[in-house]
């Protein structure tokens, strides 16, 4: 097979997954224009209406400009269609000191990037050996 064979080989291969991909957004995108008109969409007048008044979000220790911009970004985002039922703020976030200990621990421990190199059994050159130590002959100074 000469290069002009595999050039031809491989564009063709890519362009036909090009196709196949273009195809499935073009379906994706009109089955979700299907459902978008299929829905039914509240007249733009109705769109900015007073919230009444027993139907305040439950709101405990959230500032009231807070409540106030969540609610404005949520009539924005859906175009007047969606309410604020609840806000709460998160349960409880890590205390410094707990943040510091786990990232602590989790630094004075030994990153192995050798770990999936082939060859002999890794060896930890900072532990002195597990056998006997071998034998030395001693050597004298004064001979």
């Amino acid at each position: 097979m000469n290069m002009i064979d595999a050039l031809t080989f491989i564009l063709s291969g890519f362009s036909v997954v090009l196709i196949a991909l273009a195809l499935l957004w073009l379906v994706s995108a009109l089955i979700g224009r299907l459902f978008a008109f299929a829905t039914s969409r509240p007249p733009a007048a109705a769109a900015v209406a007073p919230p009444a008044p027993d139907a305040t979000p439950a709101v405990t220790g959230i500032p009231a400009a807070h409540v106030a911009a969540i609610t404005a970004a949520v009539a924005v985002m859906t175009g007047g269609r969606g309410r604020v039922i609840a806000v709460r703020a998160p349960a409880h976030l890590a205390v410094t000191w707990a943040r510091e200990g786990r990232t602590e621990q989790f630094s004075s421990h030994r990153v192995r990037w050798d770990w999936a190199l082939p060859g002999p059994p890794h060896v930890d050159h900072d532990q002195p050996p597990l056998g006997p130590a071998p034998l030395q002959s001693p050597v004298s100074r004064h001979q």
